[in-house]
Order: C-alpha cells, then structure tokens, then sequence
C-alpha cells in the first residue's frame, strides 16, 4: 500500500474530508488535493508527511514504509542472548514466579 492510499484510507476511517484533514495538519486544501492525486512518494516533504502523520495519529514511519518493510531491529545471537538474560532478571525482580527458585 503506497502513502496516498494509507491516508486516504486513515482520513476515511476518521469520516473527514480532504479538506477537514487539511485543515487538522495546517496544509493548505488546494496543495493536499494536489499531493494526493499523485501516486508519486516524493510529491510530499518531510514537514507535510509530518503534520498529516500527526492529524491521522499515526507515525511517519507508518505512512513511507511499504508493507513489506519493517521497523525491526536485525540482533545477533549474542544480542538476542544478553537480552534475553536481562529481561529474566526483570522478571524476577517484579514478579514472584512460581516453581522457580
């Protein structure tokens, strides 16, 4: 799903116009119209994707990213181990766990 479709799709969700969203992210009806008639990504800057991610609440992050993308941080075996070992401690510290001693 490309970025104008998420918007679309979230301003719908919302049941506002294009001008009500327009008028939410501060962005000028004529120019939403004209960005979102385009299918092209960089017909919008960063301070606009900004302002609509925010009326939409939802992140930028959200808007660029294609499904198939992801926020996900790559770990390593060693990573996912120290993590693995300090959300333990986190455990015990904050619950007592039954069986386990």
């Amino acid at each position: 799903m490309n970025i104008t479709t998420k918007i679309h799709d979230l301003r719908k969700q919302k049941g506002w116009s294009v001008a009500k969203l327009a008028r939410e992210c501060g962005v000028p009806t004529v120019s939403l119209r004209a960005m979102l008639s385009r299918d092209n990504p960089n017909s919008y800057n960063v301070k606009t994707l900004s302002r609509l991610a925010k009326a939409l609440g939802v992140s930028v992050s959200y808007l660029t990213l294609d499904d198939e993308e992801t926020l996900k941080t790559k770990l390593t075996p060693i990573q996912k181990k120290e993590l693995m070992a300090q959300f333990d401690v986190l455990l015990h510290n904050y619950f007592d766990i039954e069986g386990d001693k």
